[in-house]
């Protein structure tokens, strides 16, 4: 159906319903040819078609004009108004519908542009060949926790000394001087699992989080993402040995706005971090990287460990929720969020004590910490796991 030149809308329509009733058209079309567009159901286009037919009947008597029934004028008007804001309706559901697609579309096609990103960058290199059989009779577990990158500032005493000073280079500095320290103890063991214990970021969790940053937090993901890729690689390059790793996250780096509750775990930024390394060691054979995770149990040497952030200040809880849960026997918890190292034991197993270690932060005190009265020196954790002897040596590492 096409409307001639000089025809009007009403004897198009007209036109469009009588070839509709002599079969020439079918419901469809018709909806095409007298809306625009066909929006509607078949159902509710049959519906709207037997309207306009008695419509278009009661018109060819007489005008609306004319009718002197007000009441059958009011009764036509009324319908045209419903009709109208029916179609009104589907057309706002059909634009919400297309914008939640197009938005849809921009998260799928950012995702796909950051793999391709993170794959155009030149492969992180294994310099050694391992000769060492994958969990042995001795296992290392170098723990880190609370980097907050992006965070900028400076921390000064009682007498106008600076007490810690901290950046983005500081914060490499720090992890660069723990491979060597951890390279010259010389303890041996046949592979090593680094356990990055969240708050890998500052984010933007309170109105002091925004004194601290001097860049875009996304900004500083991609660039801690990349800078701990290459600190593995020299990792695992320096000490020569299988390294797998284990990262949780934590409560400053989940995504939300300013002063927002609540903060959702599953929107966390170490879940870009855990990606983008699997992506940069997908190659390397001596290097495993685990799926992010908020809490992550592993056994080492017979020894349950369970990793996380440890926001909650009564982790023998937490242990006892997710012993229930999973029906095992955890062993030990090993968490960070205090920014200061501390241990106690909490119950009694098989090899030992069920213990509960603190590790200390990378940044080290900063002005929430210092308000809080529990300021500690930046330091990183490292444990040794013998068979059948369970844990057998740790040591805090101070930076």
């Amino acid at each position: 159906m096409e409307k001639y030149t000089q025809e009007s809308y009403l004897a198009f329509a007209k036109r469009a319903t009588e070839a509709l009733q002599d079969g020439l058209i079918d419901y469809e079309e018709w909806g095409e040819a007298v809306l625009g567009e066909n929006i509607y159901s078949q159902e509710n286009t049959r519906r709207c078609a037997k309207f306009f037919s008695q419509f278009i009947q009661n018109l060819e008597n007489d005008t609306i004009d004319q009718i002197d029934d007000k009441d059958k004028v009011a009764e036509i008007k009324k319908a045209m108004a419903e009709l109208k804001s029916e179609r009104i309706k589907i057309q706002t559901a059909n634009l919400e519908y297309n914008a939640n697609a197009r938005a849809e579309a921009r998260g799928e096609l950012f995702q796909e542009r950051i793999v391709e990103a993170i794959r155009r960058l030149e492969p992180v290199k294994a310099k050694h060949i391992i000769h060492k059989p994958f969990n042995q009779g001795r296992t290392g577990l170098l723990c880190i926790s609370d980097l907050h990158a992006g965070s900028t500032y400076e921390i000064k005493g009682l007498y106008g000394e600076v007490v810690n000073s901290y950046n983005f280079e500081v914060m490499q500095d720090r992890l660069w001087k723990l491979i060597g320290l951890v390279e010259a103890d010389c303890v041996e063991y046949d592979n090593l699992i680094v356990g990055i214990c969240g708050d890998l970021f500052e984010n933007i969790l309170r109105a002091t989080s925004l004194t601290k940053l001097k860049e875009p937090v996304i900004d500083t993901v991609i660039k801690t993402s990349e800078f701990l890729c290459q600190w593995i690689a020299e990792l695992q390059n320096r000490l020569e040995t299988n390294i797998r790793v284990v990262t949780v996250g934590g409560n400053h780096d989940t995504c939300s706005f300013l002063g927002a509750k609540p903060r959702f775990e599953e929107e966390n930024l170490t879940k870009i971090v855990t990606k983008f390394m699997q992506i940069r060691f997908e190659n390397n054979p001596y290097v495993q990287v685990d799926q992010f995770t908020d809490t992550a149990i592993i056994n080492i040497q017979d020894v349950n460990v369970m990793i996380e952030h440890g926001e909650d200040s009564n982790l023998q809880t937490t242990i006892e929720y997710f012993s229930n849960l999973y029906n095992i026997d955890i062993d030990e918890c090993i968490s960070g969020h205090l920014h200061r190292p501390e241990s106690k034991a909490v119950g009694i197993t098989e090899l030992g004590d069920r213990m509960i270690y603190r590790v200390g932060s990378i940044c080290g005190v900063d002005s929430y910490s210092k308000r809080l009265r529990k300021s500690a020196r930046p330091s990183a954790y490292f444990a040794l796991y013998e068979k059948e002897l369970g844990h057998t040596w740790s040591k805090n590492y101070y930076l």
